[in-house]
């Protein structure tokens, strides 16, 4: 699958944060590790119960190396000498091959100091485009 990148430097919402440069693209197998640490982070910090957390054999298998994932991920990375994931979004369709179905948000997050830089606003945008 082909990354579709887009350049983001975006102004800060709150005076005096550095804008941060950052890419929102589809998630490959290969940023798995990196986007399940920050879903760690989410569910320490929404207190997310332990009986609805994915472990991460069964959050890779259900979401990278399924023939029909059970959900699908957009991350926001930074433009670094090594890319850095700062946030992800996490969206499914409750019926398999269907463009036409709802799109649901199960989850949204970014890692608190890449928060209100836009990064989330771009994340949602990213998503709602697909549909």
């Amino acid at each position: 699958m082909s990354r579709v990148k887009t350049l983001c430097a975006m102004e800060s919402l709150v005076e005096g944060v550095p804008q941060v440069n950052f890419v929102i693209c589809p998630a490959v197998i290969d940023d798995c590790d990196q986007i399940y640490e920050l879903v760690q982070e989410y569910y320490s910090e929404y207190g997310i119960p332990s009986s609805r957390q994915l472990n991460k054999d069964t959050f890779r298998k259900d979401g990278f190396e399924s023939q029909n994932p059970s959900f699908q991920c957009f991350i926001a990375k930074t433009r670094k000498e090594e890319d850095v994931i700062i946030g992800f979004v996490l969206w499914f369709r409750p019926i398999e091959n269907t463009t036409s179905q709802p799109l649901f948000l199960e989850a949204l997050y970014v890692s608190k100091p890449y928060r209100q830089k836009h990064v989330e606003h771009a994340l949602f945008e990213k998503t709602i485009q697909i549909y």
